[in-house]
């Protein structure tokens, strides 16, 4: 199932939505589908600040450090983004700013 698009039409306004990480309250739950949950939150919490939703986001870049992180993080994704499927890039990366840090994503909405 396509979770994403190749390119979505943006407008005139847009958010930039900086890194989100997966730390909530002091803690970094280990578990990778619980990490993209904290991060999706706070994606969500950031345009609920700007009055928008998930159906403004137009780019989402996703970090992770494993590969093998993949299938958990599509489980959460596919709920997050519903029917709107924002752009989406992947990295894997070394390592984040945290060494606990499985993932971090970032985002562009326009309105």
């Amino acid at each position: 199932m396509k979770i994403y698009q190749n390119t979505k039409i943006a407008s005139n306004k847009s958010l930039y939505i900086s890194g989100q990480t997966t730390s909530k309250d002091g803690h970094t739950p280990q578990n990778i589908e619980e990490q993209t949950e904290i991060v999706l939150g706070k994606i969500t919490d950031a345009l609920l600040e700007n009055n928008l939703t998930v159906d403004d986001l137009v780019k989402i870049t996703i970090y992770i450090t494993d590969i093998s992180y993949l299938p958990g993080v599509r489980k959460q994704l596919t709920t997050f983004v519903g029917e709107s499927k924002p752009t989406s890039t992947l990295v894997v990366v070394a390592g984040l700013i945290d060494p606990d840090f499985k993932i971090e994503i970032d985002g562009i909405a326009a309105f």
